[in-house]
């Protein structure tokens, strides 16, 4: 195994331990909660299914580079408005 497949190992594994852990960036309620759980765990999977690829055409690894950086892009995004969101929340709860 090369240096990347096994760092690509060691991201899914700390993104699967991200998912079951209680502790997140966002508190998992129901589907705004899930959210950045999906995007992390989905980017890890392709980066590891990217690094695996033995025989792969160089267009199907071009697309799962672009898939996982919209995963990492879209996860950065949630965290982002769910912030956003719940500063606003405490700004109206305090006035």
């Amino acid at each position: 195994m090369t240096r990347k497949q096994i760092l690509s190992l060691l991201f899914l594994g700390a993104s699967i331990i991200y998912d079951v852990m209680p502790v997140d960036f966002i508190p998992d309620v129901p589907f705004i909660g899930w959210l950045d759980d999906i995007f992390v765990t989905s980017s890890a999977a392709i980066n590891c299914l990217q690094q695996f690829s033995v025989d792969i055409s160089p267009v199907v690894f071009k697309a799962m580079q672009w898939l996982k950086w919209i995963c990492i892009i879209l996860a950065v995004l949630v965290v982002i408005v769910a912030l956003l969101l719940a500063s606003t929340i405490m700004t109206l709860m305090k006035g």
